[in-house]
């Protein structure tokens, strides 16, 4: 026994996956960014130390590029936590009318937490590095 859909109900469906598509594509964006944006700024710190020693007049103390480190990886991990949550809740989700689940009304506080901790920890890193610079001659 099959049930018979409307055609309003085919529509909210289709528009209902469609919202899902266009959030996915656009929360996919966002942590590649910030994926990016500390990944490199890992590397940044890591060829400015290379290069500091020998080329450079500008001075960092080595335990506030140590910390900005810290920070940078933080941002890279907690980056990979979000998409780890959001793989794990996109497995148990459904386009179609069913039951109310746990992570119904958590999904997005949660992701936009830990994504906002991940950018967080870029501009820690930053903040830190940049309020440390001394110029020698």
């Amino acid at each position: 026994m099959t049930e018979k859909r409307t055609f309003d109900q085919d529509v909210s469906l289709e528009h209902f996956r469609s919202g899902i598509h266009a959030v996915r594509e656009v929360g996919i964006l966002g942590l590649k960014t910030i994926v990016t944006l500390n990944s490199g700024a890992f590397v940044v710190l890591l060829t400015f130390i290379g290069n500091s020693a020998a080329q450079s007049m500008f001075m960092v103390p080595l335990e506030k590029i140590q910390c900005a480190m810290y920070a940078f990886l933080a941002g890279i991990f907690f980056s990979f936590v979000s998409i780890a949550y959001t793989y794990y809740v996109s497995q148990q989700a459904s386009p179609y009318p069913v039951l109310p689940k746990r992570t119904d009304g958590w999904f997005v506080p949660v992701v936009i937490t830990i994504t906002g901790l991940a950018v967080l920890s870029f501009f820690v890193g930053v903040v830190t590095v940049v309020s440390n610079v001394r110029a020698f001659e």
